[in-house]
């Protein structure tokens, strides 16, 4: 009985900690799609290829406390990602593999820091809260 008690009570940790995850997602969101959206139409060379949209075992952990299935890109790896669509991802950013949503290329980061300073401030300590839950996620065992 113990064993069953204690998996359920880590269950519902990891589900808990992926809810915050998902809501510190939604609060991110907007600036980044400010800034993707001022920088990425007008960028040469599209970032987004399918193997970032993979997710890796770390995402599967995310994905499972919620309850869902993954959506991975198809095709070949250095091919553009299946999942981009005319505006952008068809995926919410908290349902995309991690290493996919928190790239940012040079061009990216130079507009996000050129925003006001509180925004960027506020948005460098949520990406640290998010960052700070993913790995207490992955680390319960």
């Amino acid at each position: 009985m113990k064993m069953d008690a204690g998996k359920k009570s880590r269950e519902a940790l990891a589900r808990g900690l992926a809810l915050q995850m998902a809501e510190s997602f939604r609060k991110l969101t907007p600036f980044i799609e400010r800034h993707t959206g001022m920088v990425c139409p007008h960028c040469p060379k599209i970032c987004c290829a399918n193997k970032h949209g993979t997710p890796e075992e770390d995402d599967f952990i995310f994905y499972r406390a919620l309850g869902m299935a993954a959506k991975p890109a198809d095709g070949a790896p250095d091919e553009v990602c299946s999942l981009l669509g005319s505006r952008g991802c068809e995926l919410p950013r908290w349902q995309r593999p991690f290493r996919c949503t928190w790239y940012f290329c040079l061009p990216l980061l130079e507009s996000m820091r050129g925003d006001s300073g509180r925004e960027y401030r506020a948005f460098v300590a949520g990406l640290a809260r998010l960052v700070e839950l993913r790995n207490r996620l992955i680390t319960l065992k």
